[in-house]
């Protein structure tokens, strides 16, 4: 009984972030519905890919926020500087998202790997029409980030860097078509929520600010594409336990495919 309670509670984070998931993924058929009625006669009317698949090389830094502990070998366990792979797959309102680094991409003093997603939902439409949108979408995040090295094995009290959170944030998003194949979209959105370990011992608060722009060339294959893009990813976390305050930064240069 005691190791089944264990294991039940080292996967209620994950479990957390499934739920919002599903959620998420229930409600997008609603804001399609949504738009389809709401925009009428000013929606663009022309062609372009749904989905898009890409893959990305973010350098990423990774530094201790929590001050001064009691034992200083817990200090800076996690901090590294380099950078980690990413993979995606992005369509209407939707963005599912993964990453990993460690020995392989150049990062020899730790191992990263996180996973999640973000939703969209329109909240304000400022200009609609068949050249640019201008809207205040509402977005709903989560990620699950695991961080771990040797110097944190050789602790007692740190083992890995294993948290999950679910955040809101709001904020602006453009998308242009300058030309009949060629879009552009931007957005930038703060967010603030919950962070909790994977195990439910401890949790806190996370503060980010996510920033991209990306640039579509469609229908170069037929209906396939081509997109370019640039990712900024801000993360602070806030703990209960300070030896896991830390503060993530990444600048990811993005290659897709559109169909």
């Amino acid at each position: 009984m005691r190791n089944h309670s264990h294991f039940l509670k080292i996967n209620y984070g994950l479990s957390i972030l499934f739920i919002v998931f599903v959620i998420g993924l229930l409600a997008l058929p609603l804001q399609s519905m949504a738009q389809m009625f709401s925009v009428g006669s000013n929606e663009p009317r022309y062609n372009r890919p749904q989905s898009e698949l890409y893959l990305g090389f973010e350098p990423m830094k990774v530094d201790y926020q929590g001050g001064a502990l009691q034992n200083p070998n817990q200090e800076r366990v996690f901090e590294f500087n380099g950078p980690i792979i990413r993979l995606g797959y992005n369509s209407s309102g939707l963005d599912l998202f993964l990453g990993t680094g460690g020995d392989i991409t150049g990062i020899d003093e730790a191992s990263y790997f996180d996973f999640g997603g973000n939703v969209d939902f329109n909240f304000i439409r400022f200009v609609q029409n068949k050249k640019i949108s201008i809207t205040l979408p509402v977005q709903l995040s989560f990620r699950y980030v695991n961080i771990t090295n040797n110097r944190a094995f050789q602790t007692l009290r740190l083992n890995r860097f294993r948290l999950g959170n679910i955040s809101l944030g709001l904020g602006p998003s453009l998308r242009a078509r300058p030309a009949k194949n060629v879009r552009i979209q931007a957005n930038l959105i703060p967010n603030y929520g919950v962070a909790f370990s994977d195990g439910g011992f401890f949790g806190g608060s996370l503060g980010a600010i996510t920033a991209q722009g990306r640039l579509f060339f469609d229908n170069l294959f037929g209906d396939a594409g081509l997109s370019l893009g640039y990712h900024y990813d801000f993360r602070n976390y806030n703990i209960d336990d300070n030896a896991y305050d830390y503060r993530i930064t990444g600048h990811s240069i993005e290659v897709g495919i559109t169909f």
